[in-house]
């Protein structure tokens, strides 16, 4: 018998009903979208009016979105940078008029190369604490799973650390979070104790599947291309205890929900489903940054992309990508295009105003307004202006497996610049494909990958002509494990860090260096 939480099903019906409110709410929301964030932006506005940057903008004078527009400019890290660091300092009143205890370390780094300390203000933890749930309503009311809280949800999120700087304290923001957890989600939120704070992935995730391999695993939450790290290891436990277990629903067998995000999810389902025993799971996308929270999950509608959350403390601006620049347009929520790829400005209650962050986005449809994460500005695979995402990546290895039917484990992809001498470059790709498959050919592959590419991306196109500018890709199949060597020895063990689709010269001259040495 597997050990189920403390609580009993009819907690379940309470937890329905308030999805089902929450999601009415949300829905509202998005049917009056410019209402919903004009809203926010009062809000966000009428608490830093007093500040010093609110003073210097004039906040108090701002009555309409055009008078935004017009006082308070797009900014980066950079910008704000002086300021960050005197509210790190115990200054109040700069950004938002209350003293910051806390301080989320980016994994990323501003265009002047310092690492990115961004403020988390009570108010931006109540209100993301409010939102995390959302990802998970919307599968309730669609569900009707009344049973989901008598089982265990298992977050897979880095040490609850606390470094403190001076009068503050710096920290990640799941971490964050998963500090200041709901009393009522405590009892059912794993792992406790030392796990939690536990930095060696490699062994967290072998204890985690260790210590809770007789709970009732409902769900499991994280960046998703970590569950199927979990579900070997939980494997490995069952064999090492004399189970019988091809799969994790032989263990877990009421595991149906991943609540994911990091990564697009779409890559790893094949991978996913052989793991688990099937494709009867739901797999949840959030797009989610330390600048304010959630910003979109996915709908369960069926349609591409993830619902936005217009509602929840942040105020959204973009910048048609193509026009960015010191005089670029800026376009609110309630007005952007479909299709068309944009830089995503966000205000939040944190005290970053007009905040560039770095992501390109798009939105594959509007009312409802559902958007997708395409890159990021500074991770772009471009050699000759091209500017590869690595959604069209994803799309690209999807037409080659459309051609070469494979399950992947990962993949990603650099580019070689100056091919045999000339002035042309050449994409590269590698691919671990799970052990045992029969492989296609490299070159049968590269081709398909290449008309993937050439048909998400009319540059890329226009410059493969007669190997005009760009020449065929190149395809290596990873053995099996060289993914997670290449994540060890690269020093990428936190939970938040994945393999990645966009590869610089170091991480592709390492990866072909660890071919060479197999």
């Amino acid at each position: 018998m597997l050990r189920k939480s403390p609580y009993p099903r009819f907690v379940g019906h309470g937890m329905l009903a308030a999805a089902r409110l929450r999601v009415a709410r949300w829905d509202r929301a998005l049917a009056k979208i410019e209402e919903a964030q004009i809203a926010q932006l009062r809000s966000l506005i009428g608490h830093a009016k007093g500040t010093e940057y609110g003073r210097r903008h004039r906040f108090s004078e701002v009555e309409s979105y055009e008078d935004w527009v017009q006082r308070v400019p797009v900014a980066n890290y950079d910008d704000f940078h002086p300021s960050i660091q005197r509210m790190m300092e115990g200054e109040r009143n700069i950004l938002v008029p209350e003293f910051v205890h806390h301080f989320g370390n980016s994994s990323g780094s501003s265009n002047k190369g310092r690492s990115k300390f961004l403020p988390i203000t009570n108010r931006q933890l109540k209100q993301q604490l409010r939102g995390a749930p959302d990802a998970l309503y919307r599968y309730l009311v669609k569900s009707k799973d009344v049973d989901f809280p008598t089982g265990f949800t298992l977050g897979l999120f880095p040490p609850t650390t606390m470094k403190e700087q001076g009068p503050v304290k710096v920290t990640s923001n799941p971490a964050l979070m998963f500090a200041n957890l709901p009393a009522t989600a405590r009892p059912v939120y794993l792992p406790r104790g030392e796990l939690k704070e536990e930095s060696d992935y490699d062994k967290k995730l072998k204890a985690i599947a260790d210590a809770y391999f007789d709970h009732d695993v409902r769900a499991v939450s994280g960046t998703t291309c970590w569950f199927s790290l979990l579900f070997d290891r939980l494997l490995e436990v069952a064999r090492e205890r004399g189970r019988s277990a091809n799969t994790v629903w032989d263990i877990w067998p009421n595991l149906r929900l991943l609540l994911g995000g990091g990564v697009s999810a779409a890559p790893y389902m094949g991978v996913l489903a052989d793991r688990l025993g099937g494709d009867e799971f739901t797999l949840v996308d959030t797009y989610n940054a330390t600048e304010g929270g959630i910003y979109a999950c996915s709908d369960h509608s069926g349609a591409r992309g993830m619902l936005m959350i217009p509602d929840q403390g942040v105020f959204f601006e973009f910048v048609p990508v193509e026009q960015r620049g010191p005089d670029a347009p800026r376009v609110p929520l309630w007005a952007v295009h479909p299709g068309e790829p944009y830089s995503i400005i966000v205000t939040t209650s944190s005290g970053l105003y007009a905040y560039e962050l770095g992501d390109i986005v798009r939105f594959t449809t509007v009312f409802p307004h559902r958007i997708e994460f395409m890159g990021r500005l500074a991770g772009c695979l471009s050699t000759t202006q091209e500017l590869t995402t690595h959604v069209e990546i994803e799309a690209a290895v999807s037409e080659a497996l459309s051609h070469h039917p494979l399950t992947t484990v990962d993949f990603g992809a650099g580019a070689d610049v100056g091919v045999d001498g000339t002035a042309k470059s050449r994409y590269v790709l590698f691919v671990e494909p799970e052990e045992g498959q029969s492989l296609p050919t490299p070159s049968a592959f590269a081709e398909a990958f290449d008309e993937g590419l050439q048909t998400a991306n009319r540059v890329y196109r226009e410059h493969r002509i007669k190997d005009a500018a760009i020449l065929a890709p190149e395809i290596h199949f990873l053995p099996p494990g060289t993914v997670k060597r290449f994540m060890q020895e690269s020093g990428r063990t936190s939970v938040q860090t994945k393999f990645p689709r966009i590869l610089d010269d170091e991480s592709k001259d390492m990866l072909r260096g660890m071919l060479d040495r197999a």
